[in-house]
């Protein structure tokens, strides 16, 4: 069956018309899509910093009905005109919001305008507005809890800013500090205003100890169950830093020990955690009162599982030093009664050591630093197992002391070597008298 081919007469004044006014309405399309396309590129790559405002306004003339070219006209007069002009920013939110009602980010801007320029009940619908419109949101949240705690409406505002942290944790660091301003003399209502969350918590535990407010933020760190602990460990951290540089160790153990595995782990009053180097705690992460342990290629320090004194398990250090080492990364921090006499005891071995200088150990006020013990230094060459004892006080207000192995002085030799293998095991602290 041959194709059929429909024709149509151009010659008629019809058809020539149709033709066109579909020519008319193609231009007329594109030129309002190029007129959008012209104004919302304006409106949305511009730099208002070397255009200004006239180029804001030239995006809304070739686009009057583009939301975001009047948000950005807005946007751009809020940042140049005087504050006796923001009438004219509020219009132009106004604007953006009528022509795209169901975007929360024209109604955010409108809000915070409206409040700027007195409108204070309209600010908040605007908001509240956005709100609705973004429930999970927390840009929309965190300006209308603003707002309101402006307003004088505080628990109304910290429910509103209470939620949007919740949504954007980044933004829980202003919510305590906003928090604070106003509930600092109040805990309870300070945890109120920032939540009940075990992070929020944990995270105000932390805020109040920076504050200095040590008894407040170990209360509610305290009322975290174990897991939540766990869970916020660094917030956990953070509260034993600021105890110990506070010298509150006997308070940064207790939080310490939450942190740690098990009661193997755990400080206590004249306790030198793993003094026998059983448990191999010296690379338990987060341990502050366990071994602080650093290998360094010319001290390579390791746990020796063939040589013990107590058991099989001591603690060995290989020297290789050929010009100078001033120090040895080993220590531990020790929590103390004030003002009490202790013994300290441990033992060492050594295996074809030679130096001027050998290893020592030295025990060091954590307070101030000072040292109020030292301990003969280790013996040259190759001997057996032998006890090293050293009797010490600590001040009327010394609750920690630093336990570490260090190299003796060198005096003003710039080259001072040292070769060879020290053990040690069986650290013990004993009260006396």
């Amino acid at each position: 069956m041959p194709a059929q081919v429909s024709q149509f007469d151009a010659t008629r004044p019809f058809t020539r018309a149709c033709m066109l006014l579909a020519v008319i309405l193609a231009l007329l399309g594109s030129w309002f899509a190029v007129r959008w396309y012209i104004g919302n590129t304006l409106a949305e790559y511009h730099n208002p910093q070397v255009h200004g405002i006239d180029m804001g306004r030239r995006a809304v003339a070739w686009t009057p009905q583009n939301p975001m070219a009047h948000w950005r006209l807005g946007e751009i007069a809020e940042r140049k005109l005087p504050p006796d002009q923001l009438a004219q920013v509020v219009n132009e939110y106004e604007r953006a919001a009528s022509l795209s009602p169901n975007d929360y980010r024209y109604w955010v801007p409108l809000g915070t305008a409206l409040e700027q320029v007195g409108d204070v009940e309209r600010g908040e619908k605007a908001l509240r507005r956005a709100t609705e419109l973004a429930p999970s949101y927390a840009f929309p949240r965190w300006h209308l809890g603003n707002l309101l705690l402006r307003s004088g409406r505080y628990s109304e505002g910290f429910e509103e800013l209470r939620r949007a942290s919740e949504a954007d944790p980044a933004l829980r660091s202003h919510l305590l500090n906003l928090a604070w301003e106003v509930y600092k003399e109040d805990l309870e209502s300070l945890a109120a205003a920032v939540g009940s969350s075990p992070e929020a918590r944990a995270e105000l535990a932390a805020y109040l100890t920076r504050r200095h407010k040590f008894e407040d933020g170990i209360l509610l760190w305290q009322g975290l169950s174990q897991l939540e602990k766990r869970a916020n460990r660094d917030q956990g951290e953070a509260i034993v830093s600021v105890l110990i540089s506070a010298n509150r160790f006997h308070q940064a153990a207790e939080i310490a020990n939450d942190l740690v595995p098990g009661p193997t782990y755990h400080a206590s009053v004249g306790k030198i955690v793993d003094g026998g180097f059983e448990d191999n705690l010296v690379s338990e992460e987060g341990s502050v009162f366990g071994w602080q342990v650093k290998s360094q290629q010319q001290a390579s320090v390791s746990i020796d599982s063939n040589r013990g004194h107590g058991s099989n398990r001591g603690l060995r250090i290989i020297f290789q030093v050929r010009s100078r080492l001033d120090s040895i990364n080993v220590g531990q921090l020790v929590l103390v009664k004030p003002n009490t006499q202790y013994e300290f005891e441990c033992y060492v071995k050594t295996d074809k050591l030679q130096s001027g200088a050998t290893p020592q150990i030295e025990i060091v006020d954590a307070p101030t630093g000072t040292a109020i013990a030292t301990s003969p230094p280790a013996a040259n060459g190759t001997t057996d197992w032998q006890r090293v004892a050293v009797n010490f006080k600590v001040g009327a207000k010394t609750e920690a002391v630093v336990l570490r192995v260090i190299r003796g002085s060198c005096g003003e030799e710039s080259i001072c070597p040292i070769f060879g293998t020290v053990w040690y095991d069986d650290f013990s602290f004993k009260p006396r008298g």
